[in-house]
């Protein structure tokens, strides 16, 4: 969705974005975080291009039910728009970042505990009157997301002529690093997803939309309704929820892939040393950093298995540490 800038920043705030997009960033939080610092600066009546300290202090305050982290998020955005207003030759003060203290921990389903959880995915059925609902591509959903790893956002984007049956591979587009990838997928999910298409294929609307996973009329399933019903498999399957924030999530079902894989991997002969860049590649991570952690769960939850595990790779990876752990 196109955003409109009113303040005197509003040509810069197009300018800084067309760039962005020119280097093959995907930036819709940085729109709306921007629009937030035009919205200010046009309330408190900034008639130059020019980011004054108290200006800075104030954009950069935590709002009301805002977390720090989405603070941060907000604030880093508007801090490389003021460096680039200062290479244009403008005076810009940088807004600074809070601390964030992450005290989440990933929640590793159990092998038992994902067998539980698609039993209860096949037989879930409809609780209202809702006949829009997309309750019969959740059973593939979720076993898409664990036996893939894939973020739910581009589980919920991925279009159909991406999904290669034959080839066994998925093209994922809506990536969180704005790079395309191909995710190979096993034989038994292969047979998952063929055996969800008759059923898209016989949906009324289905000539208007070329997203993979659709409700009825036709539209992608959101990722609302996805997290919805996943809440619900949970209740279901005896599995406690402690609350928003405390999970499991379902971003878990990611964690949770990497780590059965990184184990699955061990079990076939595979040191973890070499087995980690695979993983990291596969997940679409820049960098090992994002996917080192998972060496660590993997310990925790197969403490046999990775006794195996050569000395170098060992050394090869810190210490957990939970507050430095992020969501990729």
């Amino acid at each position: 969705m196109d955003r409109f800038y009113y303040s005197v920043f509003g040509p810069f705030i197009v300018q800084f974005l067309e760039l962005k997009s020119s280097l093959g960033y995907k930036y819709h939080e940085g729109g709306w975080a921007l629009s937030l610092f035009d919205r200010l600066a046009l309330e408190e009546g900034v008639d130059q291009v020019e980011i004054s300290k108290e200006l800075a202090e104030e954009y950069s305050a935590i709002r009301p039910n805002e977390t720090g982290k989405t603070r941060n998020n907000r604030v880093a955005v508007v801090a490389q728009f003021a460096r680039f207003l200062n290479d244009l030759g403008f005076h810009c003060c940088l807004p600074k970042c809070g601390p964030v203290k992450n005290t989440y921990f990933p929640y590793i389903f159990s092998r038992e505990q994902m067998q539980v959880i698609f039993m209860e995915c096949d037989k879930l059925k409809l609780f209202s009157n809702n006949i829009n609902s997309g309750v019969y591509a959740i059973p593939a959903i979720m076993r898409l997301l664990y036996g893939t790893g894939l973020r739910v956002s581009e589980a919920v984007t991925l279009k159909y002529d991406d999904v290669d049956l034959t080839g066994k591979t998925l093209i994922i587009r809506q990536t969180k690093s704005g790079i395309d990838r191909m995710v190979p997928m096993s034989d038994s999910l292969a047979k998952v997803l063929s055996g969800y298409i008759p059923c898209r294929e016989h949906l009324p609307a289905l000539k208007k939309a070329d997203t993979f996973f659709l409700k009825p009329d036709g539209t992608p399933i959101s990722m609302d309704s996805v997290y919805s019903w996943f809440r619900r498999i949970l209740y279901k399957a005896n599995i406690p929820f402690r609350g928003r924030g405390f999970g499991p999530r379902l971003h878990d079902l990611r964690h949770t892939f990497s780590v059965h894989s990184l184990a699955f991997m061990s079990e076939s002969g595979l040191d973890l040393y070499y087995s980690l860049p695979v993983l990291s590649n596969y997940l679409g991570h820049q960098t090992l950093r994002g996917t080192d952690i998972y060496v660590r769960l993997t310990a925790e939850m197969f403490p046999a298995l990775l006794k195996k595990s050569s000395f170098i790779c060992a050394r090869a990876f810190p210490n957990l540490n939970t507050e430095n752990y992020g969501t990729n």
